[in-house]
């Protein structure tokens, strides 16, 4: 994979951040804290719970966890909005996990 090639992925994760964190429905702090639960940021609950389900082992969601977020949020697409933001923060955590492990391999390398 060339640096061209992590740029170009670099670029693409840093937009799906923003748009992400711009979402309309629920408030901008519990986004960016939801973004940011697999880097440890605080999630307050209900979302918390459904936050790190979702970060650690995401098959493991109950129904309790959702329906706690969906009384909280107010509405399904706000419930799904903390849950879909939750998956993109976990696996862009994982993207950046992997982007350092390449390079630290690549510096080991040469």
């Amino acid at each position: 994979m060339s640096e061209e090639d992590l740029g170009s992925h670099e670029h693409y994760a840093e937009q799906l951040r923003s748009r992400a964190a711009a979402a309309a429905l629920t408030g901008q702090d519990l986004r960016l804290a939801v973004l940011s639960a697999a880097a440890g940021a605080d999630v307050p609950e209900p979302y918390g719970a459904l936050v790190r389900q979702i970060t650690e082992d995401s098959a493991r969601v109950t129904d309790g966890q959702v329906q706690a977020v969906r009384q909280s949020a107010g509405s399904d697409k706000a419930a799904f909005e903390v849950v879909l933001t939750a998956a993109i923060g976990a696996g862009l955590d994982r993207w950046d996990a992997a982007q350092q492990a390449i390079s630290e391999a690549d510096d080991a390398a040469r």
